[in-house]
């Protein structure tokens, strides 16, 4: 839990409860798998080639959980259609964390207490699903 001040006011921020502060509310959060390929755009783009670019380029390299764009696009359309009043920081955390079952999410995303097992149980093996079968 972090405390933010902004404008002489405090703002709590806590995301196991989706309380992200202000500045995230309507900002869409990307999985890193999207970060990818966002930073894998043509050099020719004006992308910076500085030590910090390539070695966060080299992390999303090394941690992205669906390499290819289809894979990576379908993840997000499997997450949204299955809950759809899910928040964006929950949807990026889901594809990220991978979990294998509705317990092991909702326990590293507290957030998601609010939907049925069965449900997320079905997108969460669709998922893996997708996972193992990218080319």
């Amino acid at each position: 839990m972090a405390l933010r001040l902004q404008q002489n006011q405090a703002e709590e921020e806590d995301a196991s409860q989706l309380k992200l502060s202000s500045e995230f509310a309507n900002d869409l959060c990307l999985s890193i798998s999207e970060v990818r390929f966002l930073l894998e755009l043509p050099r020719d783009r004006g992308v910076p080639d500085t030590q910090v670019y390539n070695k966060t380029l080299d992390y999303v390299r090394t941690f992205t959980k669906f390499p290819t764009q289809e894979s990576t696009q379908a993840v997000r359309a499997l997450i949204s259609r299955g809950m759809d009043d899910l928040a964006q920081f929950e949807t990026a955390q889901i594809a990220n964390l991978t979990p294998l079952t509705a317990d092991e999410a909702k326990s590293v995303i507290p957030t998601l207490q609010r939907y049925d097992d069965d449900v997320l149980q079905g997108i969460l093996d669709e998922m893996q699903t997708l996972r193992k079968f990218q080319t």
